[in-house]
């Protein structure tokens, strides 16, 4: 785009946040917490799904004053979030989900409807919102707490996160290549040595039910920065990072141009110019890893929470320096439990995020938490055990096998290790339901999240 188009369209942007008519929507969530899922279902809700049957606490849908919603252009040279690509992964026989995100992409929505009240529901016809919704991989997000750390405290605070019991064994071979490794050697080709072994280590990781926090996260979805120079990055043990060594102070320089040329443009391209999020968070696949993963999960949404801007919103904010008005926090994959168990899963959230809620009210920002399911991969109902009707849930297995069960209770607060060590928690991964595309997406309270996100600025 020229220079003139991009001012041209800065400006036209900058007319609607002052006339309220733009709104940018921050997707936020871990890898693995359904972030693709939910801005697949959401863009489709707001264009196909917009019945009343499908969206009944949706006011603006319930009242008739919807009159749809449509993808809108956007700039050639940003990638564009693949929502027809993961529509037909839903609709194929059998269905599957979406793939993951592996770089960042953008979607544009303009949705259309009549004002309810007010001079503009006698003088215009209809109303318009531009909703911008940008996704990009969960790994990138883990890296924004670097920005509050020089690399001794980020090596000091890897190598805390690295002993605990579920990542000790995993890491204590690269711990011990670390132990013998040449820390006066700053060579190209010896530290790329080094960075291959850590990033091995952190695929590793990535495979580690329950271990989050595996920073930076671009040495395992590197996007368009394979190959550069400063993704040659590591933590070196604490004794080594503090010591004035050619391979300390490489890899100082490195860390310092990552987190100065990635991870600061990373959150001002995405994150600083955000009107309202939502925080998707997988508590059922932490439970599912053990007490330690409970309490990394909890570590790494404080830290990235840290990172956010809230408060209310001004017309002055709105253009200039804005903040997040609206934080939604939902435990994913709802559909997972049977109905009664939410209650206890939104309570569970709430304790796992106790002080991020608390820093958001403090800043006067509106929250809400609830268990949703952006798109339902199950179907609940009961069975007969011993004459008493039994909750119990029926889907399709990753294996494809037919299930019909009961996933077990979910605890209301973070149990304590000693539970953990009892009881084995199996919350069941599930394949997408049957889909054919001539109906809405059938989902859990997206009807909710959309009137909490956007029923507001639809009035």
């Amino acid at each position: 785009m020229s220079l003139f188009g991009r001012v041209k369209h800065q400006g036209r942007e900058l007319t609607s946040r002052a006339l309220e008519r733009h709104l940018r929507l921050g997707v936020t969530g871990l890898s693995g917490s359904g972030k693709t899922a939910f801005i697949t279902s959401l863009v489709h809700q707001l264009t196909q799904g917009d019945n009343s049957g499908n969206l009944p606490f949706f006011d603006v849908v319930q009242q008739q004053r919807y009159l749809g919603g449509q993808l809108a252009g956007q700039v050639l040279a940003v990638p564009r979030f693949p929502l027809e690509q993961n529509l037909q992964y839903l609709q194929q026989e059998p269905p599957v989900w979406p793939p993951s995100t592996t770089g960042w992409s953008q979607l544009n929505l303009q949705l259309r409807y009549k004002a309810g009240s007010g001079v503009r529901a006698h003088l215009q016809s209809h109303s318009e919102l531009a909703l911008e919704i940008v996704d990009y991989p969960g790994e990138w997000l883990l890296d924004l707490p670097m920005l509050t750390m020089n690399y001794t405290q980020w090596c000091e605070f890897s190598w805390q996160l690295f002993s605990k019991a579920h990542r000790a064994e995993t890491a204590q071979p690269f711990k011990q290549l670390l132990q013998g490794a040449d820390i006066n050697d700053g060579s190209e080709l010896y530290v790329q040595q080094l960075t291959d072994s850590y990033k091995q280590l952190l695929a590793q990781f990535h495979q580690t039910a329950g271990a989050y926090l595996n920073q930076p996260g671009r040495l395992l979805i590197p996007g368009e920065l394979a190959g550069a120079p400063m993704l040659q990055l590591f933590p070196l043990l604490p004794e080594q990072a503090s010591q004035n060594t050619a391979l300390a102070a490489k890899l100082t320089q490195h860390y310092n141009s990552y987190c100065k040329h990635v991870i600061k443009p990373f959150y001002q391209r995405y994150f600083s110019t955000l009107d309202r999020q939502v925080i998707l968070v997988d508590c059922l696949s932490a439970l599912n890893a053990g007490h330690a993963a409970v309490t990394e999960l909890q570590q790494a949404l404080q830290l990235i929470l840290q990172s956010f801007h809230y408060g209310p919103s001004s017309l002055l904010r709105r253009l200039f320096k804005p903040r997040i008005s609206r934080v939604l926090f939902a435990a994913s994959k709802a559909d997972h439990v049977t109905p009664e168990q939410h209650k206890s899963l939104t309570l569970l959230l709430q304790q796992l995020l106790q002080q991020p809620l608390k820093n958001s009210q403090y800043q006067a920002a509106t929250t809400e938490a609830m268990a949703i399911a952006a798109i339902r991969a199950s179907a609940s109902g009961f069975v007969q055990v011993d004459g008493l009707a039994q909750p119990c849930l029926s889907g399709t297995a990753a294996d494809q096998k037919k299930l019909n069960y009961f996933p077990g209770e979910v605890p209301a607060t973070v149990p304590p290790q000693a539970v953990f060590e009892r009881h084995k928690f199996t919350f069941l991964p599930l394949q997408p339901l049957p889909w054919h595309g001539t109906s809405a997406l059938p989902h859990i309270r997206m009807d909710h999240v959309l009137q909490f996100i956007l029923g507001d600025k639809l009035r």
